[in-house]
């Protein structure tokens, strides 16, 4: 048997959680705690993620339904969320900036001076596309969850994979394993039964055009896909909360313009805050939340943990449809959701390497032993 030093030391497994350890590049064995802080982070990542997911589409689809009160903009909400992100982001730049200083006396000047190196106008300019792109995304969003119900829209926005792949495939040149490709063919028939489900069951669903949801959930994923391609091809080495100061710039003008072009005459008439309650606000906390997230679960976790969040927020977002909106579970809306939530597994599923077949060591010893026996 070869020993551990050529095998390489393999990570203690820990009893805390129902996924593999944690990789050795992240924190040290067991024994150090580190182990045990590493897998602490994944549970608290899955729970976060879980209830960001569920909570915001739930949200969502809760605040664009009610009647007991005037609807609020979606405009102006996306608009709020841009300059949320955008403060959240300066102040994290900041803070960054202030820890690291070499020098304690360096003032307000010193940071501008930091932000003009960090900050090129190439790379500032190559950000309005992507910006451009996830304002329309975020109020596309609000016009699919007005016409869908949650768990409907939850399960068809998992076709952001499909795009993903494709605009990685065409931008980045991306090349797909076998499961890969399987998966995205699943993935397809999954969604697919989830829209039928819902253009087809006899009862009226609860918004008032499913198609028109349907087609905003696909522009959703279209934007998705090509945003995320195009920043990984532009940006790859950019430091995380700048390239977010970057978004939110030309994102905030966007989400102005909007406001302008859609809603003005409603925000000067009725106010820009119009229909705004609690329920708006925590909407807005966690579609902001969902950046924070971003950060700390590229971090700690990894496709496992994702793919455990999609599948609890789902099913989560499933019941709290049928208890609120009174949603009927169909056959084939439970079909195309376990299809779509497998899909979603087996593309982010490594099949695990073949090891090298040990050298025999049998004709060797046979060997020596042959010439220990002669004469």
């Amino acid at each position: 048997q070869m020993s551990d030093s050529k095998l390489g030391a393999q990570p203690s497994v820990c009893v805390l959680c129902p996924w593999p350890p944690c990789p050795p590049h992240r924190h040290s064995t067991m024994a150090s705690g580190r182990g045990e802080e590493c897998c602490s982070m994944r549970l608290i990542s899955l729970v976060c993620l879980f209830v960001q997911n569920a909570g915001l589409v739930t949200l969502m689809r809760y605040t664009r339904t009610r009647r007991d009160r005037p609807m609020f903009l979606a405009t102006t909400a996306v608009m709020v969320d841009e300059f949320s992100k955008l403060s959240l982001s300066f102040f994290t730049v900041w803070l960054h900036w202030y820890r690291s200083r070499e020098d304690k006396k360096q003032g307000i000047d010193d940071f501008v001076r930091h932000l003009r190196r960090q900050f090129d106008v190439r790379s500032s300019l190559l950000m309005a596309v992507p910006a451009l792109l996830y304002t329309v995304q975020k109020n596309l969003l609000y016009v699919a969850l007005s016409n869908l119900d949650a768990c409907v829209y939850q399960a068809a926005y998992t076709g952001k994979h499909i795009t993903t792949a494709l605009f990685s495939y065409l931008i980045l040149g991306k090349q797909l394993n076998h499961w890969q490709k399987g998966s995205l063919l699943v993935l397809m028939f999954g969604v697919a039964l989830v829209q039928i489900s819902q253009l087809t069951e006899s009862r009226k669903p609860t918004g008032d055009h499913p198609l028109l949801g349907f087609v905003a959930v696909a522009l959703a994923c279209c934007t998705s896909g090509f945003s995320s391609a195009y920043l990984e091809y532009f940006i790859k080495k950019a430091d995380y909360w700048g390239k977010q100061v970057q978004l939110a710039v030309p994102a905030l003008l966007f989400a102005f313009a909007g406001v302008a072009s859609q809603d003005w005459s409603a925000v000067m008439s009725s106010g820009f805050f119009q229909g705004y309650d609690e329920f708006v606000v925590l909407t807005i906390f966690f579609e902001v939340a969902g950046g924070l997230l971003v950060a700390s679960v590229t971090k700690y976790a990894d496709s496992i943990v994702k793919n455990f969040a999609i599948a609890l927020s789902l099913t989560a977002v499933t019941a709290a449809s049928a208890l609120i909106w009174d949603f009927q579970l169909s056959s084939t809306f439970v079909l195309g959701t376990v299809i779509t939530v497998g899909a979603a597994y087996m593309y982010n599923y490594t099949p695990p390497a073949k090891e090298p077949p040990l050298p025999d060591k049998r004709p060797r010893e046979q060997e020596r032993t042959g010439r220990l026996q002669e004469p």
